[in-house]
């Protein structure tokens, strides 16, 4: 009797496999072949899942983006609503605690300049913005009604602000993780929220 494949088991396989490629070795190297060798699988159980190309990237993208939405809500759940909190949270996207959570940062950049030039990751690209933004509103909220900010802000303004320093602060510890540890990131966003604050 044919053993049964677990889909969902077999689609994370493939794409953990993928994500070591593109971490480790660039796009350019993530072809289906390569992913298949990676995971340890025939090229044909990777095109039963993913018949071009374009479909494992979709696929990629959509988990990386189901990540990131998992780990805030876990951290918006936690019923605290200080500077401390505001600082846990945003130390939840620019994660550097483990080699994963360093990998998932490398493979979130590059999936984001790759979807710049070509139109058909736009909209996911687009998407994983506003949850960001969004994220960076709720915090700035908190912030403002838990009364860490005393003057009227322009939350979207503000919240467009602390997105391109969240973004920015995990480019640069992505491409320069050796400067970058957890206690060197909470300290850049301890800094960062301060000036908020004043």
């Amino acid at each position: 009797m044919p053993k049964k494949i677990n889909h969902a088991e077999r689609k994370d396989q493939i794409v953990d496999a993928m994500f070591r490629i593109i971490h480790y070795s660039g796009f350019e190297k993530a072809t289906l072949r390569e992913i298949a060798k990676e995971g340890e699988l025939s090229l044909g159980s990777v095109q039963y899942f993913f018949p071009k190309q374009k479909d494992i990237y979709m696929f990629a993208m959509e988990v990386i983006y189901q990540r990131f939405e998992e780990r805030m809500q876990k951290v918006v759940q936690v019923n605290q609503g200080g500077f401390e909190n505001a600082v846990r949270m945003i130390k939840q996207i620019v994660q550097a605690n483990t080699e994963e959570e360093r990998m998932e940062n490398d493979i979130w950049m590059k999936f984001s300049i790759m979807a710049t030039m070509n139109p058909e990751y736009l909209a996911t690209k687009d998407r994983f913005r506003e949850v960001n933004l969004n994220f960076a509103k709720d915090i700035l909220r908190m912030l403002y009604n838990n009364g860490y900010i005393y003057n009227p802000i322009n939350v979207k303004d503000n919240a467009n602000s602390l997105t391109i320093f969240i973004h920015g602060l995990v480019f640069e510890s992505v491409i320069y993780a050796n400067l970058y540890n957890s206690q060197v990131i909470e300290k850049e966003i301890t800094e960062y929220l301060r000036k908020v604050c004043n």
